[in-house]
């Protein structure tokens, strides 16, 4: 249809069946979107609950409530399971100090660091030895690991 003259009357209702076609598609797709879409929350009738569920929505009406109470009865349960075993568990036994050697006996091994004899022995020749053999550092690495 141009602005310059003036349509027709068979053109115009073609106009006019083309709009009208146009609009009822695009009705038609909103209604169909709109009836999919959910709103979520809504206000929905509440379920009837029968059983034990009956007894426990009595106690906790809403669904916050009822997690709550699920979420503290296994805290409470994993927490007296945790005080039960360490009030019935024995206590370790302490690990049984090795018996420090003398500087004499053992020139390749230094004595324990808690032991009288490390200080005497950090001050002596023998760490400088120590240090300088690869030997004796290796078999000090091994008694570590017992």
């Amino acid at each position: 249809v141009s602005l310059g003259r003036v349509p027709q009357v068979g053109e115009k209702t073609q106009a006019m069946n083309a709009v009208a076609a146009t609009v009822a598609r695009r009705a038609a797709r909103t209604a169909a979107v709109q009836s999919q879409r959910r709103n979520m929350g809504g206000h929905a009738p509440a379920p009837e609950w029968t059983g034990i569920d009956k007894v426990v929505r009595d106690v906790f009406p809403q669904d916050y409530q009822l997690a709550g109470a699920i979420l503290g009865g296994y805290g409470t349960l994993i927490a007296l399971a945790t005080i039960k075993s360490k009030m019935s568990s024995s206590p370790e036994p302490e690990p049984v100090a090795a018996a420090s050697s003398s500087v004499g006996a053992q020139d390749d091994i230094p004595p324990a660091v808690d032991s009288a004899d490390f200080e005497g022995f950090v001050e002596s020749d023998a760490f400088t030895k120590f240090l300088d053999s690869e030997e004796s550092i290796m078999k000090w690495v091994d008694t570590l690991d017992k």
